[in-house]
């Protein structure tokens, strides 16, 4: 399985594509024949950056969108238009309308563009548990078995002109697997990486989890404000205590990522744009 980082926040070294970082996320996977585009970051940078390394988008066949936040699918209008046939996953709440608050007090939208959703045919909307094929699963809705990071408080969801805080429940995370392992990807893990672990842990049963891609959101890109140290050390400890190796970056925090590499080492490695790894 192959994995190219189209978009993220920070640049792989060195950069002999040339290609360029956004706050967001966006990774090209080949896998069983397939070629899959797992989120789009919040641009049409995604695109660019896969022509500079020689990948084709109009060939991918299904494209994932893991939740409802503009740096994980606001591509999807330029995806639409070099691609005519992936099947796209979407689950039905990340079609609502989200936002964060800047300054703690003024509206800002982080959503999807709506109208660009509403009027596609190919978008496929995720209530359940879903295979896609035998060996490519979404999964959603995810016990709070460990708490969530608290950066989740300053996100919100508007309902009936009310903003309630969000409560995550447009997130999806996809399983593919290979040789009875799984390899993970989740684009934020708003519902708690720990959390999503033990969902897939219950759902697969007697497969274990080889790898997992996506951030932890132990940092918000508005505030630039960490969890607090007590709750970094108590999801280090819970990482430390799983199998997988986490490919992560984007909302966890450069500083965050290094403090908990630190204590894991090789458990832990970074994801950077342009960088390709094979698991």
């Amino acid at each position: 399985m192959k994995i190219t980082v189209l978009a993220e926040n920070s640049v792989f070294n060195p950069n002999f594509m040339n290609v360029k970082s956004e706050h967001g996320l966006s990774l090209f996977i080949e896998f069983d024949e397939r070629k899959i585009l797992f989120d789009t970051g919040q641009s049409d940078l995604f695109i660019h950056n896969a022509e500079k390394m020689g990948i084709d988008l109009s060939q991918a066949d299904y494209l994932v969108i893991s939740h409802g936040h503009f740096d994980h699918g606001g591509g999807l209008k330029h995806f639409l238009k070099i691609n005519k046939k992936a099947k796209i996953f979407l689950h039905i709440n990340a079609a609502n309308k989200f936002y964060t608050k800047i300054f703690g007090f003024i509206p800002y939208y982080v959503g999807l563009d709506q109208k660009i959703i509403a009027q596609n045919t190919r978008i496929y909307f995720i209530e359940e548990d879903t295979q896609i094929e035998d060996k490519i699963i979404l999964l959603e809705g995810f016990p709070e078995v460990f708490p969530q990071p608290e950066a989740n408080k300053a996100l919100f969801e508007k309902s009936k002109n009310r903003f309630i805080v969000d409560k995550f429940n447009h997130e999806l995370v996809m399983l593919l697997i290979e040789n009875d392992e799984i390899v993970l990807f989740s684009g934020c893990s708003h519902s708690g990486i720990i959390n999503i672990i033990e969902e897939v842990k219950l759902f697969s049963k007697n497969m274990r989890i080889k790898a997992t891609f996506g951030g932890f959101h132990i940092n918000n890109p508005i505030s630039k404000k960490n969890e607090s140290p007590e709750y970094i050390d108590k999801l280090t400890k819970a990482l430390g205590e799983t199998y997988p190796v986490f490919y992560t970056g984007h909302c966890t925090g450069e500083n965050n990522l290094r403090y908990i590499k630190g204590c894991m080492c090789r458990k832990i490695q970074t994801m950077n744009t342009g960088e390709v790894i094979e698991v």
